[in-house]
This record gives structure tokens, sequence and C-alpha cells, in this order.
């Protein structure tokens, strides 16, 4: 049986303009934004570094970007370079494994154990991808705050 609609933070609510006092929590959590954007973490290669920094800018320019947070991004860049590792490493060597007979004849032939991992990699991105407004679909339903020219700059010199 399903629990109904997800809870939208009041945040969010207030921005879209659909707050009202009978739908707000008392004790909703409140969590801290960065202060400065993060470097990438080591264990992400230079692919998922490159991610990285493109999401981390981005929420961080907006005033999205919370600590609590970094550890699903963390996630939604690995997930990512995993996806283009593998697509890459697919368009080098095929994307499907033939095996033979001892005569040379073919008996069957299957998918690279990559092309499932490929395909993984990027269905779990895109679950994350819609927690954070990264996707078109998820962007269309977000309203972000409202930043000054001033605020950019600022943390573009930062």
């Amino acid at each position: 049986m399903s629990k109904g609609r997800k809870k939208t933070p009041t945040a969010i609510k207030e921005m879209q303009g659909t707050l009202e006092k009978s739908r707000v929590l008392d004790n909703e959590m409140q969590v801290d934004l960065v202060s400065e954007l993060p470097e990438a973490p080591n264990l992400l290669s230079t692919l998922g570094a490159e991610e990285w920094y493109k999401i981390t800018s981005q929420l961080f320019n907006l005033n999205m970007l919370h600590n609590i947070d970094l550890n699903l991004i963390l996630s939604y860049c690995n997930e990512m370079a995993l996806y283009i590792e593998c697509e890459t490493m697919l368009r080098e060597k095929g994307r499907v494994d033939i095996f033979k007979n001892t005569n040379g004849d073919i008996i069957r032939s299957q998918a690279k154990p990559e092309v499932k991992m490929k395909n993984d990699s990027l269905a779990n991105a895109l679950k994350i991808a819609n927690l954070f407004g990264i996707s078109p679909v998820a962007r269309a339903n977000i309203s972000v705050p409202k930043i000054s020219n001033n605020t950019q700059i600022n943390n573009y010199f930062e």
C-alpha cells in the first residue's frame, strides 16, 4: 500500500507560493549551507571530479548546496563517471561477446557485462539527479532562491 505523496520541504512551499500555516511542521529539520565550494573527494576518478565541480559550483552559486547533501552528490558523480567509463570501453571493444566451439562455429552471443553496469549506473545517477534538480524535468519542478548578480559575482571570486 502506498504512503501517499512525498513531503515537500517548507522552504520549497514558500518559494512556490503554496505555503499554508496548517501544513507547516513545527520542528522541521534545518541543514547548514556549505560556506565555501568543496574540493572533489579523492575517491572520485578524473571524470567524477569534473562532474563534481560542475554540480557543486552550480548548486553553490544558487545557495542550494548543503553539507548534508555532499555524499549524495559524490554518489551521483561516481555513477556518472562509471557510466562514461563503461560506454567508452564498450565503444572500443564492442557490446557483444561471441562464444565459439572448437571448430570456430558460433555457439552463442551475449551482451558484455559492462552493458548492464552502464545501464544500472545511468539509472542510479538519474534517480539521484532528480533529487537535486539536475535533470530538465526535475528542474521544472524546483524554484530556486532569488539571487542578485552581486551574490553570484561574490561567489565567483571567493
